[in-house]
């Protein structure tokens, strides 16, 4: 059964890096990193020790972090951004779809926040065993080879198993888990089940802190001309 989710993975991912004359422009920016992280760029064989803050990503990138290892990640097009716990491994796709760019976070295993904007393209999360798909919402994922978790905090997102095509909405307060049996089983949300957020632990310690700008060049070859996309993060 895992076999055939796998493929049916792959043939989302093939679909998604279709658009080759896209895919050198930036997607997103690592806004914040700390801790043992890995950064692999879409046309490297390896990873590069240390994810720098300030780091374009682009599509088929891959980023990855260690035991005590943290990632933020702001896209460019609107602003939605991802937090990346610790002991994490992803890619970044991106495609255009009728003038719309749809994202696809390939979370092989770990832990990612999702604070998703409303757009006009796609937004998912796709892991060997799920497809979670979202226009506007925030929630957490966490895959590993029992399945997956899906913690919705508002909004709603759309969990399809990949295994038996089974599909469920699940909504705020709501968590779903999806099998490798094919299940997917919808319940109330447990207070103790949320995973701890990376950047509000510590707070009342750590309440002066610095604000970064980040400044990201954007350059329209067709017209020559060029624009900044302006991103302030606290570290």
């Amino acid at each position: 059964m895992k076999y055939y989710s796998k493929i049916a993975l792959i043939t989302i991912l093939i679909g998604l890096v279709s658009a080759t004359s896209f895919a050198q422009e930036p997607i997103g920016v690592i806004a914040k990193s700390k801790g043992t992280t890995f950064h692999k760029k879409f046309n490297a064989d390896d990873y590069s020790p240390n994810a720098i803050m300030g780091t374009q990503l682009k599509n088929n990138d891959w980023i990855k972090t260690g035991d005590d290892g943290f990632i933020a990640i702001f896209f460019l097009d609107d602003k939605s951004q991802i937090k990346v716990k610790s002991n994490s491994e992803m890619a970044i796709l991106a495609a255009v779809e009728r003038g719309k760019i749809s994202k696809t976070i390939s979370l092989d295993y770990g832990t990612v926040k999702a604070s998703v904007t409303k757009q006009k393209g796609e937004f998912r999360i796709a892991t060997p065993t799920s497809v979670a798909s979202v226009k506007g919402t925030e929630w957490w994922v966490t895959s590993d080879e029992n399945g997956d978790i899906f913690i919705v905090i508002d909004g709603i997102v759309e969990v399809e198993n990949l295994i038996s095509g089974t599909v469920q909405n699940v909504g705020a307060d709501e968590t779903a888990t999806s099998n490798p049996d094919g299940s997917v089983e919808v319940e109330e949300t447990e207070e103790e089940d949320v995973p701890d957020d990376p950047e509000t632990e510590g707070e009342e310690e750590d309440s002066g802190s610095t604000i970064h700008e980040l400044r990201i060049r954007m350059v329209n070859e067709e017209t020559n001309t060029e624009k900044y996309i302006i991103i302030e993060y606290a570290e």
